[in-house]
């Protein structure tokens, strides 16, 4: 499968709720209702889509997969973090890292690299930047994205619990 990585676009926008909801969907059937188990919407997508900010990833900026046009996969960055990562709970708090966000694939493309590419892409992005982290979070209940992360060489700093959810801090030095 001929992949591509790309800023998102308007015309991605319902791929990617589309993406979302389905993953969303398939996640709850596997392992139960969770905090992923929430619709995403298309309103809220093309505005982080118009505040994309691909010269220094401030703004959280929607990336896609896609093949043959069509939008296969995302994952949102940005190099401002998440209010809950406290600078303590990474190797080098001190060095600013990319974080990367919500990556999704089709559930019927799982499996085949879609995943895998898009976080290449995104540690490209953090080399482009001179950004010397990937720094990313996973719900400790969900077993398929904690061994992905695990299988692509991130390290796991920490347990944190967010309002009664567990999550597990990742980091790759890139």
């Amino acid at each position: 499968m001929k992949l591509t990585f790309e800023l998102a676009r308007l015309e991605h926008a319902k791929a990617i709720e589309r993406m979302r909801n389905e993953a969303s969907m398939d996640l709850t059937t596997k392992i139960g209702i969770g905090h992923w188990s929430g619709k995403s919407r298309v309103a809220s997508i093309r505005e982080r889509i118009e505040l994309a900010d691909p010269t220094i990833l401030r703004h959280r900026t929607i990336y896609v997969a896609t093949r043959d046009g069509e939008a296969v996969g995302s994952v949102v960055v940005s190099t401002y973090p998440i209010g809950f990562w406290k600078k303590e709970y990474w190797q080098d708090p001190a060095v600013m890292g990319l974080g990367a966000y919500g990556l999704t694939v089709f559930p019927s493309l799982q499996g085949q690299g879609v995943g895998r590419f898009l976080m290449e892409e995104v540690e490209q992005l953090a080399r482009d930047h001179l950004i010397p982290f990937v720094r990313l979070d996973a719900y400790l209940a969900n077993p398929f994205s904690t061994a992905f992360y695990r299988k692509l060489g991130y390290e796991e700093r920490r347990e944190i619990d967010v309002r009664g959810v567990r999550l597990i801090l990742f980091e790759k030095r890139v």
